[in-house]
């Protein structure tokens, strides 16, 4: 699209001119020619321009004059002309000094070349250069729409890339997954730095979606490959929001088959079996819920993110073959899939890559039981949301809890729905200690948990809280006379432990209440 200064020098009606100092510039690029008799603020000039003066009221103004090279090369103009013998008889010293300084091509125009000569000369093969620019990215365009309309989808646009310009082309979409990669670059694969990778990022309406990777040897490069690059890019992004599209329809679709097992639709085995083929689920085989919590947002932010876990169990989905349903509560998203080492470690992999894309964000996951049948996902949803409730007691992200490891709160599964019923578990047994601490400030059932905690070691709760052991004996002596209860026996320890447990999980549920 443009001719450097070294090849505009070379143009038969530049021959007259000399080129006098900046030569560390030669291959600068000349985006355009720009004529000023008076240059009285060089900020309007642009980057790339090529600058030709007579120096018009330089040689009265020293700060001009000084100034004049550095403000220049501060804009990244191409270089600049200077048509001497009107105002300048010869091109200053200073100005030699400071063009070979900022590597700004400095050329003297002598009096008998007019500028209309040189502008015409330098601007002639841009012109050309610019239609050349637009035959071929017309051409480029109806290969990458052919590329694109063929339904090879991304792989086809990055092949066609490859093909057009001989170099390698690497997708990588904005979760870090490499997409598809096409081309090889001949005798660069030991020594990168003779290689030029250019990336343009894939972008549409705001939404950036990946990165397109274009890398060729340095000495190959040339400008009409940028403009590939580009119009692949475009397509890409075209791509994207298809595929947006299309997987907006499936998970209304997910969503929908979700909902209504959820709901006790009644619905025929065929039924089931044919709406789980339309989208691809195992409907045979047993069943895991999954309810999945992004902590730390509300309102857009927490659709966003629900939209970014979406994004990435779809790719990991896609690259593992497994296929998955979906619904979407306000406050979490509750996924299907089938039961098996498959899905453990591909939610092994999300909370892996949640953690580096998004690590102010803590990721819960809380996993049901699994179901020999699809249609008893309403239980397994229950569980694996009553998992998700009590996960701050018992995982810390991006552990994946399990409702079978719940460490004996799945008892306390039933009572969940009540907070009456909460407390009619607790209170009665824990209620004679609160009150006792309350008023004469101990510490009777932080004793008694820690106790517990520490499996009735005397030794290890005195160390833990802190206190003698005589001191402890006292405090158990206490807990044992307010309860009732003998902590030698384990079938009441065991009962003033699922105490402790379900006032817990009653602050846990209904932290308002509190």
């Amino acid at each position: 699209m443009t001719i450097t200064i070294r090849e505009a020098l070379q143009l038969p009606d530049m021959v007259q001119t000399r080129l006098i100092a900046g030569a560390g510039g030669l291959d600068n690029p000349i985006r355009w020619v720009t004529i000023v008799e008076v240059l009285e603020d060089a900020g309007r000039l642009q980057e790339g321009e090529f600058l030709i003066t007579t120096g018009f009221g330089l040689a009265d103004n020293p700060f001009r004059l000084t100034s004049f090279i550095p403000s220049l090369a501060k804009q990244k103009l191409s270089g600049v002309a200077i048509h001497t013998g009107f105002y300048l008889r010869e091109i200053p010293e200073s100005f030699i000094e400071l063009a070979n300084r900022h590597q700004l091509p400095l050329i003297e125009i002598p009096t008998e070349i007019n500028f209309s000569t040189i502008t015409k000369a330098i601007l002639q093969p841009i012109v050309n250069r610019q239609f050349e620019t637009l035959a071929y990215s017309q051409a480029i365009h109806n290969r990458m729409i052919d590329a694109a309309l063929s339904k090879g989808g991304l792989p086809a646009i990055a092949g066609e890339l490859a093909t057009l310009t001989g170099g390698a082309v690497t997708l990588v979409d904005a979760l870090g997954f490499e997409v598809t990669q096409h081309g090889y670059v001949e005798g660069t694969s030991h020594d990168h730095t003779k290689e030029s990778a250019h990336c343009v990022p894939i972008r549409a309406s705001r939404e950036h979606f990946g990165t397109l990777t274009l890398v060729k040897p340095g000495h190959a490069w040339e400008e009409l490959d940028d403009v590939a690059l580009q119009h692949a890019s475009t397509l890409c992004a075209l791509e994207y929001v298809k595929e947006r599209a299309v997987s907006a329809t499936e998970w209304r679709l997910k969503g929908d088959l979700v909902e209504e097992l959820l709901n006790g639709k009644p619905m025929s085995a065929a039924e089931l079996d044919s709406r789980c083929r339309m989208l691809g689920y195992p409907s045979a085989g047993r069943h895991l819920v999954i309810a999945v919590k992004v902590e730390g947002e509300n309102g857009s932010g927490l659709a966003e993110l629900h939209q970014s876990v979406i994004t990435l169990m779809r790719r990991l989905c896609d690259r593992h073959q497994r296929s998955y349903l979906l619904r979407e509560r306000p406050h979490c998203l509750l996924f299907v899939l089938p039961d098996d080492q498959t899905s453990i470690s591909l939610l092994a992999q999300l909370t892996s890559r949640w953690e580096r894309l998004h690590s102010s964000y803590a990721l819960h996951i809380a996993i049901s039981n699994p179901r020999n049948q699809l249609t008893d996902v309403v239980s397994a949803s229950e569980e694996a949301m009553f998992a998700l409730q009590a996960y701050p007691l018992l995982a810390a992200s991006p552990d994946c809890l399990h409702y079978r490891d719940m460490q004996g709160y799945q008892f306390l599964f039933p009572y969940r729905e009540s907070e009456e019923n909460m407390l009619g578990l607790w209170k009665p047994l824990l209620d004679p200690l609160i009150r006792y601490d309350s008023k004469y400030n101990q510490q009777l059932l932080e004793t008694l948990d820690v106790y517990l905690g520490h499996n009735g070691n005397g030794l290890q709760t005195s160390q833990a809280l802190y206190i003698h052991r005589h001191t402890l004996k006292y405090r158990l002596t206490q807990i044992e006379e307010k309860t009732g209860y003998r902590l030698e026996d384990a079938h009441q320890r065991w009962q003033l432990q699922l105490a402790l447990m379900a006032r817990r999980l009653q602050q846990q549920l209904y932290p308002s209440h509190v």
